[in-house]
């Protein structure tokens, strides 16, 4: 069992990277071995992405890179492993929106603004929120990941109730509806099971639920901690 977790950030050491360039799993779309080498080798070097983990594979793991260049309207992705002590440093999506911003980092990415000030309505809800997805390997590379069109990525992790995290989602609404950007909000479950936020409060008795090992469907009612709304202890 590793104790990262789905959409945190990984920097590999030089061997590391050599190690993921011979154990490419996937690549989208498919491309020459020198745009591959340009992604993975590059210097600085581009943080990984940590995805969804093979149980056997203790000692490795399951990571992906994906890269700021868009070939024929897809973003290059490689799917890959790596060692465990072959990781250097890491960053969880609750560390990288804690990162410090520039005026100008603002202007270009306004999605931003939006983070910092979900950022507070989470400190008044009990919702720690951080960011993943292009705005968080732009703001930890300051290379042009995020695009016209882009999402705005949060996961959070509620410490309240049913009703503050209710609160929360109204105010997430709002701002998606005043900035014209799409907020697309995950939340941790205990067991580390993201849920999609607008699925948790759309119709339906169950969601699905993204793990670091698998995939499940969720229950609603025992997600929000019976009858009491409040959320269970991890």
């Amino acid at each position: 069992m590793t104790h990262y977790s789905r959409h945190d950030l990984i920097w590999l050491s030089g061997a590391g990277r050599d190690y993921a360039l011979r154990n490419i799993q996937n690549c989208i779309p498919l491309v020459n071995d020198k745009e591959i080498r340009a992604l993975m080798l590059c210097d600085p070097p581009i943080p990984a992405i940590v995805r969804r983990q093979e149980p056997s594979e203790d000692a490795l793991l399951c990571i992906g890179f994906s890269s700021f260049l868009i070939i024929d309207g897809v973003r290059l992705r490689i799917a890959c492993k790596a060692p465990l002590d072959c990781i250097a440093r890491h960053k969880t999506p609750f560390d990288i929106a804690k990162c410090e911003k520039s005026h100008a980092s603002e202007l270009i990415m306004p999605g931003i603004k939006i983070l910092e000030e979900l950022a507070d309505v989470g400190k008044r809800c009990h919702v720690q929120v951080g960011c993943f997805g292009s705005a968080a390997l732009q703001m930890a590379t300051e290379l042009p990941y995020l695009h016209k069109n882009s999402d705005l990525d949060l996961y959070l992790r509620c410490e309240g109730s049913q009703q503050d995290l209710e609160h929360f989602f109204e105010q997430l609404l709002n701002r998606e509806k005043q900035s014209g950007i799409s907020i697309d909000a995950e939340l941790e479950f205990p067991g580390k099971y993201g849920v999609k936020l607008k699925e948790l409060f759309g119709p339906g008795k169950t969601v699905l639920g993204k793990g670091l090992y698998d995939v499940a469907l969720l229950d609603k009612h025992s997600l929000w901690g019976g009858k009491q709304g409040r959320f269970p202890e991890p």
